[in-house]
């Protein structure tokens, strides 16, 4: 009977240190999370200063600080199509203190490579939609066609001599007016440029007929006549520019749109993610904030949401980028 009971006693004394640990691990991550942040944060940007990512992360940014009292530091981290400033995000420690603003080529740049430095899926853990922006089909203004279907036209009489430019190989840009040409059935020439700002240069000046570009990246240049815009990529009429037809309407079966999105390292945990996506959310909603953004919409999502909109980038350009065998490497 001494035995049974020591036996019993010690047991009882086990579970109830399994008991309190358990209790002071959730308290200890309960505490963290309701403490966060506790120092400043640094969001990264894969991509030169001065950029849309760029102004939507320091739109963000600025919000967070004066919501929460600690520094938002923005770090620019370009180069390899967004792969530097990733695998910066994808490496660092899992506590909601590094962020990175990502777009497109977060689902596009697998199917492009070789070898990836990190997971596009299992590395990071997503936050919310942050913004998007359709893509729009700018020419040069002596460019005849006034319309998608009188490009096509054009396109069909000269067969192999239209060029096109873009942000970059594999960039949205780029893949819509891949997914333009095939609705359509026609041929033109991708001529690749290290960013959209030359691409849409070289448009006004002449020495390529048209380019495919966000809203945003020549919206100054539209609105003083230096390009015109044959049609928009968004499932209807964008209210920063409501006269630009969509692709659909014309009759090509087209809507894509440049997308931004809060990621964190995987492991991140739960209480802090919530907590930056409820943030997030009440970013975007305040009044007149979209007014500093040229065309860009201000948008939320939950995690799950975003997730599941990041696969479904993955599912539909993925083969695309196969079939025309499009490499970064």
């Amino acid at each position: 009977m001494k035995t049974n009971t020591s036996q019993q006693w010690r047991l009882g004394a086990l579970a109830t240190f399994i008991g309190v640990t358990c209790w002071v691990s959730q308290a200890v991550a309960q505490s963290a999370a309701e403490r966060y942040p506790e120092k400043p944060i640094k969001i990264i940007v894969p991509f030169a200063p001065g950029g849309s990512v760029d102004v939507v992360a320091r739109v963000i940014g600025q919000k967070m600080q004066e919501r929460w009292g600690q520094p938002v530091i923005i770090e620019s981290r370009p180069g390899a199509s967004t792969l530097i400033g990733t695998t910066a995000a994808a490496k660092s420690p899992a506590d909601g203190y590094t962020l990175i603003v990502s777009v497109s080529n977060h689902t596009t740049n697998p199917a492009m490579r070789a070898k990836m430095p990190y997971d596009t899926l299992k590395d990071f853990a997503p936050i919310s939609l942050v913004a998007r922006t359709p893509i729009v089909l700018y020419s040069n203004p002596d460019v005849p066609a006034q319309n998608l279907k009188e490009l096509v036209a054009l396109a069909k009489s000269k067969p192999n001599t239209l060029n096109f430019g873009s942000a970059g190989t594999g960039s949205m840009t780029h893949l819509t007016a891949e997914m333009f040409k095939i609705n359509a059935g026609i041929e033109m020439t991708h001529v690749v440029y290290r960013g959209g700002t030359p691409a849409l240069t070289d448009v006004i000046a002449g020495h390529i007929p048209m380019t495919f570009a966000t809203v945003g990246q020549a919206l100054p240049q539209y609105k003083a006549k230096q390009v015109k815009a044959l049609g928009i990529s968004s499932a209807k009429r964008y209210p920063s520019v409501p006269e630009i037809p969509t692709f659909a309407e014309q009759g090509f079966d087209l809507v894509a749109t440049e997308w931004y999105g809060l990621l964190a390292p995987a492991g991140t945990p739960p209480d802090i993610v919530a907590k930056l996506n409820a943030e997030v959310r009440r970013i975007v909603s305040l009044p007149g904030l979209g007014d500093r953004l040229a065309a860009i919409e201000l948008v939320s999502s939950t995690p799950e949401e975003l997730d599941k909109f990041i696969r479904s980038e993955m599912d539909r350009w993925t083969p695309l980028i196969r079939k025309l065998a499009i490499k970064e490497d």
